[in-house]
């Protein structure tokens, strides 16, 4: 009995190094970049079932006490009630979409949490390092689309290569990785111009979807970094205002031809609607229709994650959320001297940002989404666990 035993957890020991040091850190990279070089979202989510889901559970089962490890993160415990509430939710959901599809989605998002955290346990810094090889690409990717979309002098809003669908959820990729290098330039000072160097096409290809959405949340990004590091965090933001200010001066509609977009009146309808059934909500996935005065066609998505949260979860749901994302963000104040924390916290900051004013699809399969939500929400419980690992050592 001993001997096969004295194999089993030597083999156990190896798979588990595999799974977190070589099999994740590929999926990672591909749940990061997949969308500049897969052809449809399709085979994107596919890919991130079988290089980081299907490993992450592996993993888990391989070494349960990883389990426990997650279980004591307080933003994952959050996750968890959100996602309890959104099962139960199910009962009364107006969704015709099949049940047992949907109740599958708060697992993938559970594997991305579980994956990160693996990863980081074994070694925090190789989850930072993959973050950002994958920013690299996404440079590289936003100085090919941009070239492109200027050389081919098409008028339309640029969407990019691969899997990227319309203008609006690619700038929540190009604007994701943009707040990357903002960040790790104003938290390393040594690699400011390295990543000013990488940003500007990021900067660019954001300015060529046509949405104003990263610009606003950039100039919040700046605002919360001036808790982190003021005197740079500040020159910069003071030289995006008066570039803004400037390009007001010459050409006033270059950012206000479009106005608010309807973004009032839809925001008041989605409420409206909401307080139909405060606290359960409509169930989550279920179709909301809004009609605006004075707009063209009628709308579904209202253009705001919280006021999504709302319509589906009701205000059970929608308290689950903002202490998720109240712990994150508490988590990264306590440990903001750690440059880790600064950057993650930045792109959560981003996220936060960018949802006020675009997106409804809080809980999905993989897809730009995630950028703006999952993505960051998973890097911060991935360093609180460690950290809090290290601090208990």
């Amino acid at each position: 009995m001993q001997r096969p035993l004295a194999i089993m957890l030597p083999t156990r020991l190896a798979l588990s190094k595999f799974i977190s040091s070589y099999w994740l850190v590929a999926g990672y990279l591909c749940l990061l970049t997949g969308l500049f070089w897969l052809p449809e979202i399709s085979p994107y989510t596919k890919v991130y079932y079988a290089a980081f889901a299907a490993p992450a559970l592996l993993g888990l089962l391989l070494a349960p006490r990883n389990m426990l490890a997650l279980l004591r993160e307080p933003i994952i415990l959050a996750f968890l009630a959100l996602a309890a509430w959104l099962l139960a939710s199910l009962y009364w959901t107006t969704s015709d979409s099949n049940s047992i599809s949907l109740a599958k989605r708060p697992l993938y998002v559970f594997m991305l949490f579980a994956g990160c955290a693996l990863i980081a346990m074994r070694d925090q810094a190789l989850l930072l390092k993959t973050l950002y090889g994958a920013a690299i690409v996404a440079s590289l990717v936003a100085l090919v689309s941009v070239a492109y979309f200027l050389l081919s002098e098409s008028g339309a809003r640029m969407v990019g290569y691969g899997a990227l669908r319309n203008a609006l959820l690619s700038s929540h990729v190009f604007g994701f990785f943009l707040a990357f290098w903002i960040c790790l330039g104003l938290s390393h000072k040594e690699k400011a111009w390295q990543a000013l160097l990488a940003a500007l096409p990021l900067a660019f290809a954001c300015l060529a979807t046509g949405s104003r959405t990263p610009l606003l949340a950039m100039v919040v990004v700046l605002c919360w970094m001036l808790l982190f590091c003021w005197k740079r965090a500040g020159l910069l933001l003071a030289g995006i205002l008066a570039l803004a200010v400037l390009s007001l001066l010459i050409d006033p509609q270059i950012l206000l031809q479009r106005g608010v977009s309807y973004r009032p009146q839809l925001w008041a309808e989605a409420l409206r609607q909401a307080l139909e059934t405060p606290w359960l909500g409509h169930g989550y996935d279920s179709r909301f229709v809004f009609d605006i005065p004075g707009r063209r066609g009628l709308l579904s998505d209202p253009h705001n994650i919280a006021l999504a949260v709302l319509l589906e979860l009701g205000l059970v749901g929608l308290l689950a959320w903002i202490t998720m994302h109240g712990l994150a963000l508490g988590r990264c104040l306590r440990q903001r001297h750690l440059p880790s924390f600064q950057l993650a916290s930045a792109l959560l900051v981003y996220g936060l940002t960018a949802g006020l004013t675009e997106g409804s699809s809080f809980l999905a399969r993989p897809n730009e989404s995630w950028f703006i939500i999952w993505i960051p929400l998973a890097l911060i419980a991935a360093l609180s666990i460690t950290q809090r690992g290290l601090a208990n050592k």
